[in-house]
């Protein structure tokens, strides 16, 4: 009898315990932006209310990369007593389907670290953009003699609705200098990329590739393609 005694006093007290430890709870621990259009910032408060019988106590904050949290107006909590978190979430350099985290350290013993959790599909808005496009992305200038340059060209459009700008062109190698006719093309507009092979020192199958960045949102690299079979004399 004695022995059942010390059992239930055991566990009654173990019940108390808990009971009068701060706990955190959130009304919802996850949201979801749903679609927003890259470089615009969102917010979103999140609801927690203390549900355990001690002070709650919010001993650091932290967040994954792109979000951040707003200032707290306090960190400790009565029983039952409500508080918010404001997240902030910046989709700058952003693109597709995005989940940031937020870590809260609290004095809750048994689970300190509670995490909640924002995600985001962000687009890009294209309206008013330039397009790039090419009439080809590869050229063979077949069987060659080396020593010598060859030359061709690749023909480009500006099919969007805003001003096309290139802003790099880098070959793979010193052997190929590419060089557009225009940096700047308005709506379709048509200029070329004029591209020259040196096959000095080449032989054999040979193929190189130079990379056009511009300020297309879509398609801001595209690589073209050059090959030859370079025969020595």
């Amino acid at each position: 009898m004695r022995n059942l005694f010390i059992l239930v006093f055991f566990i009654t007290s173990l019940s108390f315990a808990q009971f009068i430890q701060p706990q955190m709870k959130f009304v919802e621990d996850v949201y979801d932006f749903g679609k927003i259009k890259q470089n615009s910032v969102v917010e979103h408060t999140f609801e927690f209310f203390n549900a355990g019988g001690d002070t709650l106590k919010i001993l650091d904050i932290s967040a994954s990369c792109g979000c951040s949290v707003g200032k707290l107006s306090k960190k400790e909590f009565a029983a039952g007593e409500k508080g918010t978190i404001d997240v902030r979430f910046d989709t700058r350099g952003k693109f597709g389907n995005q989940i940031q985290r937020i870590y809260i350290r609290t004095n809750e013993p048994d689970n300190p670290t509670k995490i909640i959790t924002i995600k985001a599909q962000v687009y890009i808005d294209t309206t008013g953009a330039p397009k790039i496009f090419f009439d080809k992305l590869f050229h063979n200038f077949g069987k060659i003699e080396e020593g010598k340059i060859y030359e061709t060209s690749f023909a480009f459009m500006n099919t969007g609705e805003g001003t096309l700008e290139i802003i790099d062109v880098h070959s793979s190698c010193g052997c190929a200098a590419a060089i557009p006719k225009k940096r700047k093309l308005k709506p379709w507009e048509m200029s070329e990329v004029r591209v020259e092979f040196n096959s000095t020192n080449y032989s054999g199958l040979v193929t190189k590739y130079i990379t056009i960045r511009s300020n297309d949102p879509n398609n801001p690299e595209v690589f073209l393609t050059i090959q030859a079979e370079v025969l020595k004399k």
